[in-house]
């Protein structure tokens, strides 16, 4: 029987769990033809006969409607969000906006920001999870990263919720002096 580690499931998906029914404690080891596969999502348990089986209805669910990164929000919410950030936090969402398909690897936003490694990198990253956090907003309503692995090296690339997209749009943002870096007042 194959483990929850040979499912074709990435990070990124909403879905809780993909697991062989007999690897679950407390259970009977079922055949095959029982579905011993459960896909978890939102608290619902759904059974299904193979592992390509779960890991299609796994990726259908995380595309429903019902995703978070697809999630429009109100403009009073995204304004107030987008104003609470600092201008090095905004440059790096509206760089994102602005990239095609509203993408971009950490090698073109560290380019973008002229930040010296990763490492700053993430304290940007951090600052706009942690607004997110203040205003009980989930930061996967604004972006996500996926890293992949090439030739041993991490390959960092982080999306715009879709959601995030649209209100921009609808809301004209970002205006130009909102991306300043402000003057030192000393």
């Amino acid at each position: 029987m194959k483990t929850s580690t040979d499912l074709p499931l990435t990070n990124t998906s909403s879905v809780s769990i993909v697991l062989p029914v007999a690897k679950i404690s407390g259970r009977k080891r079922m055949s095959r033809t029982d579905k011993p596969y459960e896909v978890e999502y939102r608290g619902v348990i759904i059974r299904c006969a193979t592992p390509q089986d779960a890991a299609s209805v796994a990726r259908e669910l995380a595309e429903t409607r019902g995703s978070l990164h697809a999630t429009k929000w109100q403009p009073h919410e995204f304004l107030d969000f987008v104003n609470r950030l600092q201008w090095q936090q905004r440059r790096l969402l509206a760089f994102i906006l602005k990239a095609q398909y509203n993408r971009a690897t950490d090698k073109q936003l560290r380019e973008a920001l002229k930040l010296r490694g990763n490492q700053a990198l993430a304290g940007v990253l951090s600052g706009i999870t942690k607004v997110a956090q203040a205003m009980d907003i989930d930061p996967t309503r604004i972006y996500w990263q996926r890293t992949e692995y090439r030739e041993g090296s991490p390959f960092r690339e982080y999306r715009l919720a879709t959601g995030f997209v649209q209100s921009a749009r609808d809301n004209d943002w970002p205006e130009e002096k909102n991306l300043e870096e402000p003057e030192d007042e000393g």
